[in-house]
This record gives structure tokens, C-alpha cells and sequence, in this order.
């Protein structure tokens, strides 16, 4: 138990170090983090862990690295990435992993993991890591859970509005049906989702000027057949 507990805490070594060289925390507030660390990490080799041991660590270290990212704004921190810009997103991340190895039948513990992972997606920036593990991550969560509706129907929205990838996300919704076909909720995503690529399609069409030119040619048509209000009689086969 010791060795597994010395070895994580070993490996936040050099990130602890860059956040004293940046001066973003002091020797004495990193020492109070190795210590809530070292409690967390002997709290999880306890027998009959659950969720909540996970999670409390996980907490508190979004809050040490919210409070990072609030210091070095404050500071003006600024150069080439480091290993403290990243590695508590990585902890929480392996957090996360570690739970769910115990607890893969855990869905509210898939969807917190994916929760935290779309929180650190900004769609304005290009972000491929956290993206494609976002991707990867609803994969794995519809595997263990095929018959939880909430978690096609997450993925597919993040296919459309995230990634911009229709086809991705109606294939997902058509596999979900396939799986739960009488499932109302995923019947009524299908069908908005089929009128909103429609409706894309429309736009894009509108913009480049196809409807306007398929609208003159039928004006055209209909000038050269004569008076607009005419019947037109159908034509009938000779006998």
C-alpha cells in the first residue's frame, strides 16, 4: 500500500517544483497539498472505497487548479507551456480512471467524467486531445452502458454541436434505435436531428444562390407556357 501511495506522489514531484519556480504557490502551500494529497491517496487503498472517496479527491483538485489558473492570470504568468499548466487536468483524469476501474457499473460516474472532460473543451480553440478523448470516452461509456438512452443522445448532440459532424452523430442516434427501438426520447432526437441537417442543408443552398436560380428558371417556365392562371390538362395516350 505504501509503495503504490509513494509512487503517485512521486510523480507530482516536478509539477509541484514548476509551481514554486513560478511562484504561483508558496513552499508552505505546497506542502499543505502534498499532505491532503497523501491523505486522499492512503483514503482510496482502503478496502470498500467507493465514489465519493474518488470524488472528494477529484474536487479538491479542480479547486487547486482553478485556483491555479486564477493565480497565474493574477501574476501574469506567461511563456511556454509547462508541466503545472497541465498535470492536475491529468490527475483528474487518471482520478477519474481509477474509479472507474472499480466502478464501471458507476453511470453517474461515467457521466461526472464526461462532464469534467467538456468543461475543459472550448470549441473556439483547437483542443484535439481533449476532444478525441471526449470521443473515445463516450464510446467506452455506451459499450459498458448500451441501454442508458441519456448517454447516446449526449454523444450525439457533442458530434453535431461540438465536432460539426452530422453523419457521426444521426449514425449514433440510428445504433441507439437499434439497441432501445422503443425508446421515445431517442426516436424524438432522431427526428429533430434529421430536420436540423434539412435545415442546414437549406441554408447552405440558400447561400449559394441554388434556390434563387432553380426559383427563375420555374418563373421562366411558367412565362413561356403562357397565362400563369391556366390549367394545364394532362396529355393522354393515343389509341
Amino acid at each position: 500500500m505504501a509503495e503504490t501511495v509513494q509512487y503517485h506522489l512521486e510523480q507530482m514531484v516536478p509539477e509541484l517544483e514548476d509551481l514554486e519556480r513560478k511562484k504561483i504557490f508558496t513552499k508552505v502551500e505546497l506542502k499543505g497539498i502534498v499532505k491532503k494529497r497523501t491523505n486522499f491517496e492512503y483514503a482510496l487503498k482502503k478496502r470498500g472505497v467507493g465514489r465519493v472517496d474518488f470524488l472528494r479527491y477529484i474536487e479538491y483538485e479542480i479547486n487547486v487548479d482553478a485556483l491555479r489558473r486564477k493565480r497565474k492570470k493574477r501574476l501574469g504568468v506567461k511563456g511556454r507551456t509547462t508541466i503545472s499548466d497541465y498535470s492536475i487536468e491529468q490527475r483528474i483524469n487518471g482520478l477519474f480512471e481509477r474509479a472507474l476501474f472499480r466502478h464501471s457499473a458507476d453511470v453517474v460516474l461515467w457521466l461526472q467524467y464526461i462532464e469534467f472532460v467538456k468543461s475543459r473543451v472550448d470549441p473556439n480553440k483547437e483542443q484535439t486531445g481533449n476532444m478525441r478523448l471526449l470521443s473515445k470516452l463516450f464510446a467506452r461509456a455506451i459499450q459498458a452502458h448500451p441501454y442508458e438512452v441519456r448517454l447516446w443522445i449526449m454523444a450525439a448532440a457533442y458530434e453535431f454541436e461540438v465536432n460539426v459532424n452530422g453523419s457521426a452523430a444521426r449514425a449514433l442516434l440510428q445504433r441507439g434505435l437499434r439497441v432501445n427501438p422503443k425508446d421515445k426520447r431517442l426516436w424524438i432526437e432522431y427526428f429533430r436531428l434529421e430536420l436540423m441537417l434539412v435545415e442546414k442543408i437549406k441554408a447552405r443552398r440558400r447561400m449559394l444562390g441554388i434556390d434563387s436560380e432553380k426559383k427563375a428558371e420555374t418563373q421562366g417556365k411558367k412565362e413561356e407556357d403562357g397565362d400563369d392562371n391556366m390549367i394545364v390538362l394532362p396529355e393522354l395516350d393515343e389509341e
